[in-house]
C-alpha cells in the first residue's frame, strides 16, 4: 500500500528551536493551549492537527501511525523545517516514536504522554474505538462523541476546570476516522527496533492513568538507551490538560536538558 498524505492544518508561534506538538485521538491543536504560550517563548511551535481533527483535511482513508506520520513529514516539508523536538500526547506520541524510528535525523528528542506504541494491541484502546465504532454506525456521531467523553481514558479531565473545554473540543471532533472502512499501513514491529532510537526521551503520565499505558511506558523506559519516566500526581491520562501547572514547567525543564 501506498500512503497519499494529505496537507495538515498547522499554526506557528515563538522563535527559537524547533518544537513540533502532536495531540491525541478526538482533540486537536487546542490541546497545548496551556503550553503554547509558555512554550513559545524560547521555542518555535510547530502545533498541528491530525488528519480528521480540527482544521485538517478528513479524508476517506485510513487513520493509522504510518498514515498520521506521512501527514507529519509532508507538513514538516512544507515548511522547510528539518528537525524538530516532538512532544506528543497518545496517538501524537505513537507518531512521534514512529518517526523517530523512520526518519531519525529528523527528530532531535521526544517528549511522549501516555506513549502507545504504533502497531501493537491495546485492548484498552481497541475495545473503545470498536464500541465507537457501533455507535457511529447504530445511532449516529453526536452519540459516539458524547459517549466517548464517558469512558475511563477521561475520568481526570471530567473532574477537573475545564472538563467542559475537553467536551468541546471532543463535540468539534470529525468522528471520520470512526466511518473509516479502510485498514491502516502496517508498522514493522516497534518493540525490536526501540533499543536503536538515539535520541533523547522523556517518558510523561499521570500517578492515575490507566494500567496499559503504564505499563507501556515501562517497557519503554527499560527498552529505549536513553529515557527517563515522569510521573505527575493526581493526574490520570491527559497530565497535560488534566494539570497543567505540573507539566508546563516539567516541559520548559525538558526541553532546556535536550535543547
Amino acid at each position: 500500500m501506498s500512503i497519499e498524505a494529505v496537507d495538515l492544518h498547522g499554526e506557528i508561534v515563538g522563535e527559537g528551536p524547533a518544537v513540533l506538538l502532536l495531540h491525541g485521538f478526538s482533540h486537536g491543536l487546542a490541546y497545548w493551549r496551556a503550553q503554547r504560550p509558555v512554550l513559545a517563548q524560547t521555542h518555535r511551535l510547530i502545533l498541528a492537527d491530525l488528519r480528521g481533527h480540527g482544521q485538517s483535511p478528513a479524508p476517506d482513508a485510513a487513520y493509522g501511525h504510518a498514515e498520521h506520520l506521512a501527514d507529519v513529514v509532508r507538513l514538516l516539508d512544507r515548511l522547510d523545517v528539518a528537525c524538530v523536538h516532538v512532544i506528543g500526547t497518545h496517538t501524537g506520541a505513537g507518531v512521534g516514536l514512529l518517526m523517530a524510528l523512520e526518519h531519525p535525523d529528523r527528530v532531535a528528542s521526544l517528549i511522549l504522554e501516555g506513549a502507545v506504541i504504533p502497531g501493537a494491541a491495546m485492548a484498552s484502546v481497541d475495545d473503545a474505538l470498536a464500541r465507537e465504532r457501533r455507535i457511529t454506525a447504530e445511532r449516529g456521531l453526536d452519540a459516539a462523541r458524547a459517549d466517548w467523553f464517558t469512558l475511563p481514558f477521561f475520568d481526570g479531565a471530567r473532574r477537573g476546570a475545564a472538563a467542559d473545554e475537553m467536551r468541546t473540543l471532543i463535540a468539534e471532533f470529525s468522528g471520520v476516522p470512526w466511518q473509516s472502512a479502510h485498514a491502516p499501513e502496517p508498522v514493522r514491529p516497534v518493540a525490536e527496533r526501540l533499543a536503536g532510537v538515539r535520541q533523547p526521551v522523556a517518558l510523561i503520565n499521570g500517578t492515575e492513568d490507566l494500567p496499559e499505558f503504564l505499563d507501556v511506558a515501562r517497557l519503554l523506559e527499560r527498552s529505549l538507551p536513553h529515557a527517563s519516566r515522569y510521573a505527575i500526581p493526581d493526574a490520570g491520562c491527559f497530565a497535560a490538560w488534566e494539570r497543567p501547572e505540573a507539566v508546563t514547567p516539567l516541559l520548559v525543564r525538558i526541553l532546556e536538558e535536550f535543547d
